[in-house]
């Protein structure tokens, strides 16, 4: 949808400590932007929403310290907002319920206005899903490893076979594993044949894909129809997954070739995205082999690395003005 006519206030939804988001709200202060932000798990403590209808809602969110009138919200940066938060006096089963009453009233009232999202909620949920985005990455003309998803260790033979007996797993979801208070990182890793005919795998979904000699990674942030793309420098330029040793890493700015990018860009059009991060890995004779992409992939890393001016791509987006 086009953003409102008039309208002038990015909301912004993301926890308190996300420092990165901050790069962008100081972009848009200084572009003298209205900034609505707030956490989704202020309400219902302290954030309220207000709303009539009579064919299209009217209404306000009120925070704690200021209040936006439902009309005039030009777009909505989604980036990192967290669970709603209950009053302790509720039962779980209580707390179940206001839940699922919050996340489709807030949600419902705010994906009925006509304004422009980074990134749209379902549009992002959809792109969550990598056998989905695999395929519409390789009919937009990206390389796409082969790919094996699977829980049949009985197949493990073929499956070996058809990856050209060289193989990675890696995860469909997050890499990360929360366990109470520990959290684990689950990185690409290589596989044998035994390992993908392991009983366990029986046990869920698992993504194997044909390993890649690389030379390098390239790390591809799109920002409303503007990439920037950044070279991971590794001392081991062949390592399966760059992120097990960040503190051993350079970035350099770097230009995808032409049709990679008009093809990266189709991507996202297709997907319906705003914003995405999307990795590739690059062979020794230069073909960019596409891996993934994140709908509400990390950035603030890159910028400060690079000096790529990702954050002021977001704010001139989210108003709808010239970088």
């Amino acid at each position: 949808m086009n953003p409102q006519a008039a309208a002038s206030t990015v909301l912004v939804l993301t926890e308190a400590t996300d420092t990165t988001v901050d790069l962008v709200v100081r972009e848009l202060d200084s572009r003298g932007a209205s900034v609505m932000r707030v956490d989704t798990a202020d309400f219902p403590l302290s954030l309220q929403v207000s709303a009539r209808f009579d064919g299209t809602w009217h209404g306000e969110i009120r925070s704690a310290d200021r209040a936006v009138d439902l009309s005039d919200i030009r777009s909505v940066y989604v980036r990192r907002p967290t669970m709603f938060r209950f009053p302790e006096s509720m039962t779980d089963a209580e707390q179940r319920f206001a839940g699922r009453e919050a996340r489709r009233g807030i949600g419902g009232l705010l994906l009925s206005l006509p304004c422009s999202w980074v990134n749209h909620p379902s549009r992002a949920a959809d792109a969550e899903y990598k056998p989905f985005q695999l395929q519409a990455a390789a009919a937009c003309g990206l390389s796409v490893p082969r790919t094996v998803i699977t829980n049949a260790p009985e197949h493990a033979a073929e499956h070996s076979a058809y990856l050209d007996a060289s193989a990675v797993y890696k995860t469909l979801a997050s890499a990360t594993v929360a366990d109470g208070d520990r959290v684990a990182f689950i990185p690409t890793t290589e596989v044998a044949t035994s390992d993908m005919a392991d009983l366990r795998v029986a046990l869920t979904a698992h993504q194997f894909q044909a390993r890649v000699p690389k030379v390098r990674d390239v790390r591809a942030t799109v920002v409303g129809g503007r990439v920037f793309a950044a070279s991971i420098v590794s001392p081991d330029a062949g390592a399966i997954d760059w992120r097990t040793n960040y503190s051993a890493l350079r970035y350099e700015p770097v230009s995808l070739p032409s049709e990679v990018e008009a093809s990266l860009l189709a991507l996202l059009d297709r997907l319906g995205l705003a914003f995405a991060a999307a990795d590739f890995v690059v062979t020794a004779d230069g073909e960019h082999r596409f891996v993934d992409l994140n709908p509400s992939g990390q950035w603030g890393w890159i910028q400060e690395a690079t000096g790529l001016p990702i954050a002021a791509a977001l704010a001139a987006h989210l108003t709808g003005e010239d970088l």
